[in-house]
């Protein structure tokens, strides 16, 4: 599993785009670019200014990429409909190979007054080093993976982080030789039942700030895949516990947890 311990966090707001660095628990500015971005022209899908800044970005640091590099946007960037969010985020993803992330007003206020709470001051980056998600989802081969799936809500429970799926980790050993397994608890009406509980996971993708996807060895599984998909579809934050291998076709992700 890759953790974080030092990386390159970046906020794009609406009126500046700020550099972060954070390295050996030390957080500090490390560049700044203060134009004002507008509606129109994130709507225009022409984003010279944010094409100006990675420009500028790959002279500064050596390294970017989806496990370093941690994207952030507010402001303007939150009132943007879900096409013109769409074609911001693939643009990005394409040409620069990062997940452009957009904060949520209500994930927003958390980190703001997690920032509050900790430090004294109303810093988005400071609130999302603190603690960086208030719900996740966990994904992965529940048959093969449960080993890493559990150490994986473990940690993310000791960070006060609620895991709405799965609710717990206990599975049916007689389910193990099945192609669909159950937690303890589950019950199957008929072979179309599956569908019922896969339903209710898949559900709560929406609710949750990130979906974790553990993938040890990077090996995806034929579940996650099709969970993976519906992700795409709705533009929900994607992370990948280990850089995936075997992906037929790359999409916007990010790797690593900041722990």
């Amino acid at each position: 599993m890759a953790f974080l311990k030092d990386r390159i966090l970046i906020h794009f707001n609406t009126n500046y785009i700020r550099v972060y660095e954070f390295t050996n628990k030390i957080l500090q500015t490390k560049y700044e670019m203060n134009r004002m971005i507008t509606v129109e022209e994130l709507k225009s899908g022409i984003f010279t200014q944010i094409d100006e800044f990675f420009r500028d970005l790959k002279g500064y640091t050596n390294t970017i990429n989806n496990e370093y590099v941690r994207l952030y946007a507010t402001g303007v960037y939150q009132t943007l409909d879900s096409k013109s969010t769409v074609q911001l985020i693939n643009h990005i993803f394409i040409y620069y190979g990062l997940y452009f992330n957009i904060v949520q007003p209500d994930l927003e206020k958390f980190y703001l007054e997690r920032s509050m709470k900790i430090s004294g001051s109303r810093s988005l980056v400071e609130g999302i080093i603190s603690q960086e998600f208030r719900n996740v989802v966990v994904c992965g081969s529940f048959k093969h993976s449960i080993k890493e799936i559990e150490d994986t809500i473990k940690i993310l429970k000791n960070q006060n982080i609620t895991v709405l799926s799965p609710t717990t980790t206990k599975l049916r050993p007689e389910t193990l030789g099945s192609n669909f397994v159950l937690f303890e608890g589950q019950e199957l009406m008929n072979e179309r039942d599956a569908w019922r509980h896969q339903y209710w996971h898949i559900s709560q993708f929406s609710t949750s700030d990130a979906v974790i996807i553990c993938v040890p060895n990077g090996k995806v599984g034929k579940g996650a895949l099709f969970e993976l998909g519906y992700l795409v579809a709705i533009s929900k934050r994607i992370i990948f516990t280990e850089k995936p291998q075997n992906l037929s076709v790359i999409f916007p992700y990010e790797v690593g947890l900041n722990f």
